[in-house]
Parts: C-alpha cells; sequence; structure tokens
C-alpha cells in the first residue's frame, strides 16, 4: 500500500469513529430525544435533527452508493476515498443497504487503482 492508500484509509476510519462518537453522545441516548422535543430546545439539537432526516430519508445511503457508482466509472481517489467513508458511516446510521454497496463500489474502485498504478 502507498502513502496516499494509508491516509485515504486514516480519513475513512477518522469519519467512521467521528460518526460512531456523535451518536454515541448526541442521538442514541433517551435523554436527547427528550430534550429535542419541548419547545425550547437546545442548540445542539439541530445537527441531531439533520442526522435523523438524512437517515429517514435514506440521504447517507444514497450519497454513499452515489460515490461509490463515480468511483467505480473512474473518479479521482479522493471520491473512492469519501464514498468508503460515506458507506461504512451510512452503515451505522441505519442506511446499511445503499450504504454497503457503495463502499463496496468505492473499494472496489480503489484496490482496481492500485493494481494499476
Amino acid at each position: 500500500m502507498t502513502r496516499r492508500d494509508w491516509t485515504g484509509l486514516l480519513i475513512a476510519l477518522a469519519a467512521l469513529g467521528a460518526m460512531a462518537a456523535y451518536r454515541a453522545v448526541w442521538v442514541e441516548p433517551r435523554a436527547w430525544g427528550g430534550l429535542c422535543a419541548v419547545a425550547g430546545r437546545p442548540l445542539a439539537c439541530e445537527p441531531r435533527a439533520l442526522l435523523l432526516w438524512l437517515q429517514h430519508w435514506q440521504l447517507w445511503g444514497g450519497g454513499a452508493l452515489a460515490l461509490g457508482v463515480w468511483s467505480f466509472l473512474g473518479g479521482p481517489h479522493a471520491v473512492r476515498v469519501a464514498a468508503v467513508a460515506l458507506g461504512m458511516i451510512a452503515t451505522i446510521n441505519y442506511n446499511a443497504t445503499w450504504g454497503m454497496l457503495g463502499a463496496a463500489l468505492g473499494a472496489w474502485a480503489w484496490l482496481g487503482a492500485t493494481r494499476r498504478a
């Protein structure tokens, strides 16, 4: 593996770790659901609401699939990394079907590009 591959892998893992930590602190606890349902809700509820809206409309997985197709059709290295990262993020945000497909396409293109180089 080249230095660029290691950097891409670390970026994808850092993105996954950041999303997992965010979910553990701001999304998963039931207390936040109650706090965000009241009229004078804290500012921290806005990104949480966006995350859940994206999850509900399958946009985490849809974005990962779009990036995966783009990378599979010859997208640059950054798109391959983004497809893998967003695919993993989509999977932990319950958009696993499209997320895993996007991550698989991104990883396939990433590995294929590594062999050609």
